[in-house]
């Protein structure tokens, strides 16, 4: 047995098209399950996936084939990461040493962002894609779900699966909600499969509700609102075709909801200030006015170059770890032609999946999935800060995003795709 297995894997290695496949999974592995691997094991599978490769399969050429938005896509994620990288080097307040350690993050995801352009070119990469991404949204739905019911569905929130915060969680919850939507919705499910998905995406949708962040709730509502056109454009997905499920739903949702809002005082406080939205901004923001102003008055004293990589309370009278925006940390970390360059690759790049949803271009799970992770992530940066948080997040959620720019779209022909 065991002379097999070498058989195989001498087979495998002295196969250039076999090595290209099995670096292509192990790379997908990285990102698909990075939501939640610590960085060693990501960093191994990723340098593992790197190592198979021989010379010319390492080459990076796409830039060449980048036109109209995807240029400008491209051009704009360079300069952003040259920009939180260089400049905090050069400009920050830290001690030099810790200037060093910060260019850490920025260049790892980086690096993954480049990895992207290595592997990402064919049908074989975006099947298995797909394929470990349902698995991992499924995964940590149930997870996520079965861990808050053992506790109760606490208000703690710092508690949460793999020692996130709930804020945090709950961003990758909604992140990963698109790939159940996609399985939910691909043609390709049969009936039993779908009825597992359904499950898992409410029980995702719960866990996001117990976050209780009225921010993530916000970010949830404004995918589901998007997904369901878009699912019909590219699935012909109608939830009318399917009135005994919708009815079911709506009942679970209901009564889940009524229940909670009956038993939980954390519950009932959340959707109150949730109706302050129009009437009292303020309230509806738990006052993060005054973060905000405050943050802005620090931001204006180092506008060009920012504090680099520091604690946002070392400088800040309210003590809140940071400014509560995402837009406001890009701004307060790197300055603030970070943050109209991080704000423009979000723009850029959710205008660019929607081009390749519109237009028809193949394959259309990854726009259409690419689309509802940015919008979940501007909107709950709104009031959140998640430019600079741990490389969980960033390393998945950039890599997913330049995948538009990646050769499985630049460098293949328009096709028009049919329901997957």
């Amino acid at each position: 047995m065991l002379s097999n297995i070498r058989e195989s894997i001498i087979n495998i290695y002295k196969n250039d098209t076999k090595r290209f496949c099995l670096a292509q999974i192990l790379f997908i592995a990285s990102i698909s399950f990075g939501w939640f691997l610590p960085d060693g094991y990501r960093r191994g599978l990723f340098l593992l996936a790197i190592l198979l490769l021989n010379k010319s399969q390492r080459k990076v050429d796409v830039m060449r084939y980048w036109k109209g938005l995807a240029r400008i896509g491209g051009l704009i994620l360079i300069a952003l990461f040259l920009w939180v990288t260089l400049i905090p080097l050069f400009f920050s307040v830290e001690p030099f040493g810790e200037r060093i350690l910060g260019m850490a993050r920025p260049i790892e995801v980086f690096l993954y962002c480049v990895g992207v352009m290595i592997f990402a070119k064919d049908d074989f990469f975006t099947k298995n894609l797909c394929s470990f991404s349902i698995i991992s949204a499924i995964f940590i739905s149930l997870f996520a779900f079965t861990r808050r019911l053992l506790l109760s569905f606490s208000a703690i929130r710092d508690d949460w699966v793999f020692g996130m915060h709930a804020a945090l969680a709950g961003l990758i919850l909604s992140s990963l909600l698109p790939w159940i939507f996609y399985a939910i919705c691909s043609k390709n499910t049969d009936r039993h499969r779908r009825i597992f998905y359904i499950i898992a995406l409410f029980l995702s949708l719960t866990a996001i509700f117990v976050t209780y962040y009225r921010t993530i709730w916000l970010a949830v509502i404004a995918q589901i609102i998007i997904a369901v056109p878009l699912s019909y454009y590219c699935f012909n997905a109608n939830l009318l075709n399917h009135k005994k499920l919708l009815v079911t739903i709506i009942i679970l949702i209901t009564t889940a909801f009524t229940y909670s809002y009956h038993v939980s005082f954390t519950v009932r406080n959340n959707i109150a200030r949730s109706m302050y939205i129009c009437s009292d901004f303020e309230a509806f923001t738990s006052r993060r006015g005054e973060i905000w102003v405050e943050a802005i008055s620090l931001i204006s004293k180092r506008k060009l170059g920012g504090y680099g990589w520091v604690s946002y309370d070392d400088f800040a009278v309210i003590k809140k770890h940071h400014p509560h925006s995402s837009y406001l940390e890009a701004a307060f970390h790197a300055g603030i032609p970070a943050a109209i360059l991080y704000c423009a690759a979000l723009l850029i790049f959710f205008l660019l999946a929607l081009r390749y949803i519109f237009t028809k271009t193949k394959p259309c799970s990854i726009p259409y999935v690419v689309s509802l992770m940015i919008l979940a992530s501007a909107v709950a940066g709104l009031t959140e800060a998640f430019f600079f948080v741990s490389r969980e997040y960033l390393i998945p959620f950039w890599s997913m995003v330049s995948m538009l720019i990646s050769p499985l779209f630049v460098k293949r022909k328009l096709e028009v795709y049919y329901d997957e």
